[in-house]
């Protein structure tokens, strides 16, 4: 199996094509045409595609002079064909860039152009701060984050609660309070699914290490300052393990798909869901104006002794990068001008009507927009966020986490036992512990 591996990524390299316009390039056509290679991350079955088509078509409306030659492909398929680009040193001039792990792959290699140069003070000042994190060691922009992905959010059917005279639960007792009451009226307390193992650790993970310990902490600890097998990562598990035992969730849940819990919520089964923020952008489209009047978008209920109040979880999107080979030609310009714009006041506000809340600060009583999108605006910008483990960690240690985490769902492995065998694998093998 390894050598069939190896064998396909030696033909996806020789089979890639040379870039007639790529990196190696960069003069202007005699008409002053300049052409672009792309490769991106698109998903044409996702709805917020359609923004991004617009933005584009808005783009060389306004830049007739920059050709951009298009090519795109979703999920692993993108990632595998990426990974052959780069590893052959045949990178298109404009590609879909992730911040954190998921390409580093390119962002830990040189083969990302730091954007520093091109971000100004007064730019900067019109996003929110949170897309402005150092990417890299020593401050690197490699990509602006176009959006958010909050990928906590404490969904609450309101029309359920109230007809079982009770309220969003403010505190986690509170919540385990409410489960026998909403167990007897025939509805399930919370929706969620982990069928495929890592939803557990983005949707709900996360934010609890956030709140048990703070991002300082987690920092520490994906340095090897802390160790994972500290009582903020433990106590988080605990909640987890806990939650799973006295019937919180709703049946089934390590064999339910999310669209499967998304389903549930929609279909009235239960009183709150655990989910992405962006998943406002199906509701929309989905619920009656009744069902969305609803829907009300919290936080995790506080927890006794957490260090950080009500805080979610988030990560940068991705966003878009600049092939280190450009760097001062008229080609690295004409990339920008592209990433300014979709990234920009234009571009914000397009990708906005098909449902994305921007990381540009767009004021939003100026647009026409459904309640669930202005709540899941606020919520983007008024919520802490802490960070997300799988994009901070690296990838293969996932592998180790997230089957252990549903294991420890099925009581087959005790919280300890989940973190201990964590904080071996990153001593071990994780690259942010020097491996």
């Amino acid at each position: 199996m390894k050598k069939f591996a190896i064998v396909w990524v030696i033909l996806s390299i020789m089979s890639l094509p040379v870039l007639a316009n790529g990196s190696q390039d960069t003069e202007a056509a005699e008409d002053g045409t300049i052409t672009l290679t792309t490769y991106f991350q698109i998903d044409p079955a996702n709805p917020q595609s359609e923004g991004y088509n617009e933005t584009v078509k808005a783009f060389e409306a306004a830049y007739p002079e920059i050709k951009i030659e298009y090519e795109y492909a979703s999920g692993e398929a993108f990632h595998q064909k990426f990974q052959a680009m780069a590893a052959s040193g045949q990178m298109p001039d404009l590609f879909t860039t992730y911040v954190g792990k998921r390409t580093a792959y390119i962002t830990e290699t040189g083969l990302v152009l730091d954007l520093n140069s091109y971000v100004t003070d007064n730019f900067k000042s019109s996003f929110n701060p949170a897309a402005w994190e150092p990417q890299g060691a020593n401050g690197e922009i490699f990509t602006i984050p176009p959006s958010m992905a909050v990928c906590h959010v404490f969904y609450a059917n309101t029309a359920i609660l109230d007809k079982l005279g009770l309220e969003f639960a403010e505190s986690y007792s509170e919540l385990l309070s409410q489960v026998d009451i909403i167990r007897d009226a025939g509805y399930y307390p919370v929706s969620m699914g982990n069928k495929d193992q890592w939803v557990v650790n983005s949707w709900l993970l996360s934010a609890l290490v956030d709140r048990t310990g703070g991002k300082k902490w987690f920092t520490d600890a994906k340095k090897g300052d802390a160790s994972f097998t500290d009582a903020p990562f433990v106590d988080a598990l605990k909640i987890v393990d806990e939650m799973t035992k006295k019937n919180v969730f709703s049946p089934g849940v390590n064999q339910m798909s999310n669209t499967e819990a998304d389903q549930e919520f929609y279909q009235q089964k239960s009183a709150y869901l655990i989910d992405a923020g962006w998943r406002t952008s199906a509701m929309v489209t989905t619920l009656t104006p009744e069902q969305q009047d609803a829907i009300y978008m919290g936080v995790f209920p506080a927890i006794d002794g957490e260090v950080t109040h009500g805080s979610s979880a988030a990560v940068p999107s991705e966003g878009f990068g600049i092939s280190a080979k450009l760097e001062g030609t008229a080609k690295a310009d004409a990339a920008w001008k592209f990433i300014e714009f979709f990234n920009g006041a234009e571009g914000a506000a397009i990708r906005l009507k098909y449902g994305e809340i921007p990381t540009y600060k767009l004021d939003y009583s100026q647009f026409e927009m459904s309640d669930l999108q202005k709540q899941y605006a606020e919520f983007s910008t008024t919520n802490p966020m802490g960070y997300i483990i799988d994009a901070h960690m690296d990838g293969e240690g996932m592998g180790q986490l997230n089957p252990d985490i549903q294991a420890m769902m099925f009581d087959q492995l005790s919280p300890e036992d989940v973190a201990s065998r964590y904080e071996e694998w990153v001593a071990a093998n994780d690259s942010n512990r020097g491996n």
